[in-house]
């Protein structure tokens, strides 16, 4: 996620998921559906509506179709299948960045904001989940 400007961060729990989140402004949440000690609608749950987050959230199962229904009306920003490809989540980062922009509308940026470098934050069971750069 280099390529992108965005610094990332990567937890393994719900718990830690909550603490680390609950501090930071990160942009993107990527979530894989089940984790060490719950699954992503306990993240979701968790945060205030509006957030300037975009929670995706990764299934390990290519049926999506109840299970993309169910995390959308949770508020999540996307739900993809794993394996995916690195197209599909470049897409995604780039809509998520595009979205934001629009978001941002008129307001003007003050320099210090333009310079910031955006976050993300990696929510999963597997060590290797944090090359994000790599080829799948």
């Amino acid at each position: 996620m280099t390529q992108w400007a965005l610094d990332t961060t990567c937890c393994s729990s719900v718990r830690e998921a909550r603490t680390l989140l609950s501090g930071n402004g990160f942009s993107l949440i990527f979530c894989e559906d089940q984790l060490l000690d719950g699954n992503y609608h306990e993240l979701l749950n968790s945060f205030t509506k509006p957030s300037k987050s975009r929670f995706i959230v990764m299934s390990s199962t290519p049926e999506l179709d109840d299970k993309y229904d169910e995390a959308m009306q949770l508020g999540a920003f996307e739900m993809i299948a794993t394996p995916c490809r690195k197209s599909d989540i470049q897409w995604i980062v780039i809509r998520a960045m595009q979205e934001e922009s629009r978001r941002g509308g008129s307001r003007r940026r003050s320099t210090t904001e333009e310079a910031s470098v955006e976050t993300a934050a990696v929510v999963s069971n597997s060590p290797d989940r944090d090359n994000s750069d790599g080829n799948q």
